[in-house]
């Protein structure tokens, strides 16, 4: 399973990602932090967004979910920058959760998650 994070994502995140699933045997994920999606494998791809829509989703992220990936958005309307610390800290903390998702749902999919950090809402 490749998980590509947008590049808005902390590099420190994705390397953190990257350490944790190293330690796992058989190696089931791929993290990369990049804005190149590979079209070639969408049924076995998982996108993190960035969504800064009030209502709804963004455009961008029902684009991906109508090509069929699988994403999960972070929601901010914040005109301010993001706290990467709590970013990093809430995407941690909901990881295990991510992956319950990942494995569980094999259709596409738009989960989106907030800097509460505590659920998954699924959209579509």
């Amino acid at each position: 399973m490749i998980v590509y994070l947008d590049t808005n994502y902390p590099k420190n995140l994705v390397e953190a990602l990257r350490l944790l699933h190293d330690l796992q045997e058989p190696r089931e994920y791929e993290i990369i932090r990049t804005q190149d999606i590979r079209k070639a494998d969408i049924q076995n791809s998982v996108i993190f967004l960035f969504d800064r829509s009030k209502k709804g989703i963004e455009i961008v992220t029902d684009k991906h979910f109508e090509s069929g990936y699988r994403v999960f958005a972070f929601k901010t309307n914040s005109t301010n920058g993001i706290n990467l610390f709590r970013l990093t800290l809430m995407t941690l903390r909901l990881w295990p959760k991510v992956l319950d998702t990942i494995n569980e749902e094999k259709n596409p999919f738009v989960y989106t998650f907030t800097y509460n950090g505590h659920r998954l809402t699924k959209v579509k």
